[in-house]
């Protein structure tokens, strides 16, 4: 990998995945109090690579790529790891694994039958990957005996969990049909913004 490749912004995502492994070990051995510290650095290094990506103007394809895969792994992990260990229903973990292998497959199929279109997140898909994460921490912080948090709000941002994940799952397999069924409307936007930003020739 390349010194530009490799910039202080996408050291600090490599660093979020060097938590993955600490995190798990914390977790197996039901050391919660740790595990949730390593979360909470892994969420400032999340906040902390992008700022410092676009103050030293580090944006690269491979941070664009590394960031969101740094980010699932580690939910992937938490997920997997807690149901493990009885700290979260397997319900839950199954339908938060099932939405996004399903968001891949489907996205895997239309870029080989209609070609590649970008798969932008919806809102919806924003607050329910928002919300998953937030429930992770939630059951973290309740083994770890934190003030104020509640087996009733882990309880509760569970259910809110499954449900926004069932929500976004419908919704993106709905702007999928569309997306499959129709061509981009970026796509057919781009040829006409592209005419009528053409200089045109001056009238004598």
């Amino acid at each position: 990998m390349s010194s530009r490749a490799l910039t202080t912004a996408n050291q600090i995502t490599i660093l979020r995945l060097i938590f993955v492994p600490l995190f798990a070990i914390l977790v197996v051995d039901r050391r919660y109090g740790a595990a949730l510290a390593v979360l909470v650095l892994a969420a400032v290094s999340d906040f902390v690579d992008g700022t410092v990506a676009r103050i030293l103007h580090q944006e690269s394809p491979l941070g664009v790529a590394l960031d969101p895969i740094a980010d699932k792994i580690l939910m992937t992990t938490a997920y997997l790891l807690l149901t493990f260990t009885g700290v979260l229903p397997w319900w839950v973990t199954i339908l938060v694994l099932s939405r996004d292998v399903g968001i891949l497959v489907t996205a895997a199929l239309i870029s080989l039958v209609a070609g590649y279109r970008p798969f932008r997140p919806t809102l919806l898909g924003k607050t329910s990957t928002f919300v998953q994460v937030v429930t992770v921490f939630l059951a973290v912080a309740y083994e770890a005996r934190a003030p104020l948090v509640t087996r009733s709000l882990v309880r509760l941002a569970v259910y809110l969990t499954a449900t926004l994940t069932v929500g976004s799952a419908i919704h993106y397999l709905v702007v999928a049909r569309h997306r499959f069924a129709h061509p981009s409307t970026e796509e057919a936007e781009t040829p006409a913004k592209t005419n009528a930003e053409e200089p045109q020739p001056a009238k004598k």
